[in-house]
């Protein structure tokens, strides 16, 4: 548990406890797609990555870690993007 929140104190506990959530989608996500269960395009590991991303920065947020808050939020963004707008690939190594 962090002693530095920016406010609402109570809720310390339970974004913590979100933040370790956020961190296995993230993890878990990474794990399946580097063993070939799912796809980095597909839209189970973009989902993952959505939703963890966003918890996370939620807590950096409450926390006040605002280089964090940046960089969930980007990989919030570009993986909901994806998911939304998917690319259009030619074969399994096109990017």
């Amino acid at each position: 548990m962090t002693k530095r929140v920016l406010g609402y104190p109570e809720l310390e506990p339970v974004t913590a406890l979100l933040a370790y959530i956020g961190m296995l989608c993230i993890l878990g996500a990474f794990a399946l797609e580097t063993r070939g269960i799912i796809h980095s395009r597909g839209r189970s590991y973009l989902g993952l990555m959505a939703f963890g991303s966003g918890i996370l920065g939620i807590r950096a947020v409450h926390t006040g870690e605002w280089a964090f808050v940046v960089l969930e939020g980007a990989w919030m963004l570009a993986s909901l993007a994806a998911l939304v707008c998917p690319p259009v690939v030619d074969g399994p190594d096109n990017v």
